[in-house]
């Protein structure tokens, strides 16, 4: 009896134990499912669920006028699920062919110990449709985005490439690749634990958000002006390298950007790295006479001369012991500010440079933007190479004034004398327009910002008609246009290597506005180490001006001294996507009788001859159509004056 008594005891103890460690796993179990069920739930899921990504369409990059500069179109990746590929040798036997990948390779991929294995992306429409075709087990396709550049290699430069998997590596491409890329989707299939697909499992589909688009404030027509004068001014002076930068002097707004040589954003690993960054933006360079303006400017604007101090240039002066020679053997003689500029004198930019003196020499630097980086949104941008300040003697100075001794950028020069073309601010120098969500509404629109005031508005129009006086009377004569006023500065300057002059190697280059009194575009051209003729007034002043003759037309600028209508010849200002009303005008404007051709539209589509032309006698036809789609509704808007 007490025997059993104890087993009852027993019992009742191991029953209520057992009891107690059930209520503990139970409340255990109720809590896990409600302070964690749903990260518990997504673990389990995910041990489960097998993702195949689907890449986001990237955004389209466009000119100003909504031309296609970089688009994406769909291709597709070949895939494997290696578990559920039954028969993996005659797989690959099958596949070889066809994603042109060996035997051996495939077997490899597909006997892996993975859930998913990729096998070949960016496949040809015929290699998709032959892999379809097979119906392997196991084997699939997923959608991905390939980068297709329409104008080749057009301001590729700017526009930059993408890597296999559609990330940004240069260019805008790269800048602003944070916008353009979009948000991935994913395609989650449920597996067991063999990795092999449930069936009747939950399939789920994650749609892609396609990228934001991207307007530029690159116009193509003028990106073509520039590429093709650039082309033709290095198959003739064999030079190495050059450039040519276009800029709205008012706003900073990169028009045009051309570089030689070049590459195709396509195939942008058939080109050494060097070509994929942009030379006006990475590079620096020694920017000679073309840098002179900026020293005749603060030199007026700190009052350490005035526009009727006068000078004497015998040839040569002589700082610390040294001698520094003009150009000019025998000097220009007796000259005052008003003509150091069309003299190009070395020895009056020299003095007026000491007379500034060290401080306030590197204080205008500042203030024209040379001491640091313009903040352009490209990649790799370069910074100006200037000695330090505690260490420069005399000397230096006196050599610094008139551009050597101190290399720039191609855009920190074109910004600074951006201030004195549109009347003394410099205003902030970029690519990028705005940005535009996928459904077009306008996300962010960059704003004309004014990063200072180096000089006055008086001080300015002085230069402004120094620089005037270069083209029209002195060695920027090259770069006349007939029918407009223009500004300019010639540039010759000597390449240094190893902190010595390289005897017989120069940069030639130019830099110029115009139509003053209100410019509306900017050009710099720059040819590096050409072969025979050196001089910037004989190899890239002549380039300038080819470049502005068809470019002012192009943007509907008329001319203002109508000499070509004494020779019978005018140009075909750029009228299409206007009004019929505004086109109208502007060819009237030019000289030019237009005659409306075909049926009447909402816009004007071409002209005969096509703009930038010239018409021998009056008549233009004129040729209409509906107004443009949505996506192009930029087509038109370039300035007119």
């Amino acid at each position: 009896m007490l025997r059993n008594r104890k087993i009852q005891v027993r019992t009742t103890w191991l029953v209520g134990a057992a009891a107690c460690a059930m209520l503990v796993l139970a409340g255990r179990l109720a809590w896990l499912m409600t302070a964690h069920g749903e990260d518990l739930h997504g673990r389990s899921l995910g041990e489960r669920m097998r993702t195949v990504p689907v890449m986001a369409p990237r955004g389209d990059i466009l000119d100003r006028s909504g031309r296609i500069l970089a688009e994406s179109t769909t291709v597709y990746a070949a895939y494997a699920v290696p578990a559920e590929v039954r028969d993996k040798a005659r797989a690959a036997t099958l596949l070889a062919p066809i994603l042109e990948r060996s035997t051996a390779y495939l077997d490899k991929r597909l006997g892996m110990r993975a859930a998913l294995v990729y096998l070949r992306r960016r496949l040809t429409p015929a290699q998709a449709q032959q892999v379809r075709q097979l119906a392997l087990s196991g084997i699939g396709l997923a959608p991905e985005v390939q980068r297709v550049y329409p104008y080749g290699a057009l301001a590729s430069e700017v526009v930059g490439f993408t890597g296999i998997d559609g990330q940004g590596l240069a260019g805008v491409e790269l800048t602003y690749d944070k916008e353009l890329k979009g948000t991935n989707g994913a395609i989650r299939v449920e597996y067991d634990a063999r990795n092999l697909r449930i069936a009747g499992a939950r399939t789920t589909y994650e749609k892609a958000v396609p990228g934001d688009t991207v307007v530029l404030t690159l116009d193509v027509g003028l990106q073509e002006i520039a590429q093709e004068a650039l082309r033709e001014a290095m198959a003739n002076s064999g030079a190495d390298q050059g450039l040519v930068l276009m800029m709205d002097p008012n706003t900073g707004a990169i028009l045009a950007l051309a570089a030689a040589p070049t590459f195709n954003p396509a195939h942008y690993a058939d080109y050494p790295p060097s070509r994929w960054k942009d030379p006006a933006v990475s590079n620096t360079y020694p920017p000679g006479s073309t840098f002179k303006p900026i020293t005749v400017a603060s030199g007026l604007q700190s009052g350490a001369v005035t526009p009727h101090t006068g000078f004497y240039d015998p040839g040569f002066f002589r700082v610390d012991g040294r001698a520094i020679r003009c150009w000019k053997g025998g000097g220009h003689g007796a000259e005052t500010t008003q003509i150091v500029l069309r003299n190009s004198c070395n020895v009056a930019l020299g003095e007026i440079g000491l007379r500034l003196g060290t401080q306030r020499f590197y204080q205008y630097l500042g203030r024209f933007g040379i001491l640091a980086k313009t903040g352009v949104d490209l990649p790799g941008e370069g910074r100006a190479i200037v000695p330090p300040q505690k260490s420069v003697k005399p000397v230096d100075l006196a050599v610094m004034a008139f551009g050597q001794t101190l290399n720039v950028t191609a855009v920190q020069l074109a910004d600074a004398i951006s201030a004195i073309a549109n009347g003394g601010n410099l205003v902030q120098p970029h690519i990028v327009q705005e940005v535009l969500s996928p459904r077009g509404k306008t996300l962010w629109t960059a704003p004309t910002r004014v990063r200072a005031h180096p000089i006055s508005a008086e001080v300015a129009a002085q230069v402004r008609a120094m620089m005037v006086d270069v083209v029209t009377n002195g060695s920027g004569k090259p770069a006349k246009v007939p029918g407009y006023t223009l500004a300019g500065k010639t540039g010759t300057s000597q390449i240094v290597v190893g902190g010595r002059y390289e005897p017989g190697q120069y940069i030639a280059s130019f830099i110029g506005y115009g139509p003053v009194p209100h410019p509306q575009v900017l050009a710099l051209v720059v040819i590096d180490r050409p072969q025979g003729e050196h001089y910037g007034g004989k190899v890239a002043a002549p380039v300038f001006s080819r470049i502005m003759a068809r470019a002012l037309p192009y943007l509907g600028v008329a001319p203002s001294q109508p000499k070509n209508q004494a020779q019978g010849v005018r140009i075909v200002p750029q009228v299409a996507g206007r009004t019929p009303a505004t086109a109208l005008r502007l060819l009237r404007a030019a000289g030019l009788s237009p005659r409306v051709v075909g049926p009447t539209g909402a816009v004007v589509r071409a002209t005969l001859p096509a703009a930038g032309e010239r018409a021998t006698g009056r008549a233009v036809q004129v040729f209409e159509g509906p107004a443009l789609p949505a996506s192009t509704h930029r087509a038109g808007t370039a300035p007119v004056s």
